[in-house]
């Protein structure tokens, strides 16, 4: 009898020292949300940082309810929206939540990991109004230069520059958009975009 309690209380020591590894089992595997299950998610608890959005061609981007092109769109995201990374899918989206609590998926390649200025992104081509050509010059970057600005072949500084503007350097505007102006350029006979800033009319 003394025998059978001893190998009872053997038993009973044994689980006790058991049940803190499988409470801390089923707290790792918690950190992985169901709806990335099949989707080759890692753990959130290697995540969590910020990003903004800053598509090249201007376009809004879209928030998915899944990593997939085909799955049902959220809404549609402005660019320099901030978002929190949560995970990395292994078919390039990851899962973002939104300021205002918004849950979904984007594709990465269309993050950056700064907040993109005013005349880092590309405004949207049905953002300009064609108008009866006008002449403006070019104004200085500031008082101690006759430097301008770029005049551009996208409407958006890290474009590719035609050339460097001049203070008085004259250009024909051709549409008006938000922040930048389309123009004909006299001086090289190419059309390009200008910061709306940095030109003024005559």
């Amino acid at each position: 009898m003394k025998k059978l309690m001893k190998t009872a209380m053997i038993v009973l020591a044994i689980l006790a020292l058991m049940i803190p590894v499988f409470a801390s089992a089923g707290s790792v595997s918690g950190t992985v949300s169901a709806s990335n299950a099949g989707y080759g998610s890692i753990s959130n608890a290697m995540y969590g940082y910020d990003m903004w959005v800053n598509c090249a061609n201007g376009k809004r981007l879209n928030l998915r309810e899944q990593p997939s092109t085909g799955s049902r769109r959220i809404t549609l995201l402005d660019n320099g929206t901030h978002l929190q990374v949560l995970d990395h899918c292994a078919n390039g989206w990851v899962e973002v939540r939104t300021d205002n609590g918004t849950y979904g998926y984007v594709q990465k390649q269309f993050l950056v990991d700064r907040k993109p200025g005013k005349y880092e992104i590309t405004e949207r081509e049905d953002n300009f109004v064609t108008v009866n050509p006008y002449t403006v010059v070019a104004k200085a970057l500031n008082a101690r230069t006759s430097e301008s600005v770029g005049l551009r072949v996208k409407p958006n500084k890290t474009s590719q520059a035609i050339r460097r503007l001049y203070e008085g350097d004259e250009l024909e505007v051709l549409a008006v958009g938000r922040t930048w102006s389309k123009v004909y350029d006299p001086a090289t006979g190419k059309t390009g975009y200008v910061a709306n800033d940095y030109i003024q009319r005559v």
